[in-house]
């Protein structure tokens, strides 16, 4: 794929994203502000300069007179890794059960990037899974009161 078409495909997801990041920012209001900066207040910021931003970065990328073919390296990673995000991500909407899907999650993604399985190997996986997942839960729902 040429530098130019990644930088495109890249840029427009990125602006899409900091679109519905607005949409969602907007929707963010506490009544007791009354005008004065509320909760959406940066999230509002860091969307419209993501956008300015990446409408930035596009003007340069049209302005660059030489285009080089990149490649990318284990593609098909990247594609199991965000199939895997999505799945984990409509999974949580439909189930509501976050933790276990956390746990399933990062183990699965450790046995993918790590093929070697012996014993000791998929042990070591498991508990540092259970650690990521401990720690998750510790410091959102225990520290911060965040409630998945």
């Amino acid at each position: 794929m040429s530098y130019k078409k990644a930088s495109y495909l890249a840029l427009s997801l990125l602006v899409l994203l900091a679109m519905a990041y607005l949409w969602s920012a907007t929707e963010l209001r506490d009544p007791r502000s009354r005008g004065s900066i509320g909760p959406g207040y940066f999230p509002i910021i860091l969307g419209v300069l993501l956008i300015l931003l990446c409408v930035l970065s596009f003007v340069q990328t049209m302005r660059r007179d030489t285009d080089q073919t990149i490649s990318i390296p284990n593609l098909d990673y990247v594609v199991v890794t965000i199939a895997a995000t999505s799945m984990l991500m409509v999974l949580w909407s439909y189930l509501g059960i976050f933790y276990p899907l956390v746990f399933v999650f990062v183990a699965g993604l450790m046995i993918l990037f790590q093929p070697s399985a012996n014993l000791r190997r998929l042990v070591i996986i498991l508990v540092t899974s259970l650690a990521v997942t401990l720690a998750v839960f510790f410091l959102f729902d225990q520290v911060m009161s965040v409630r998945f």
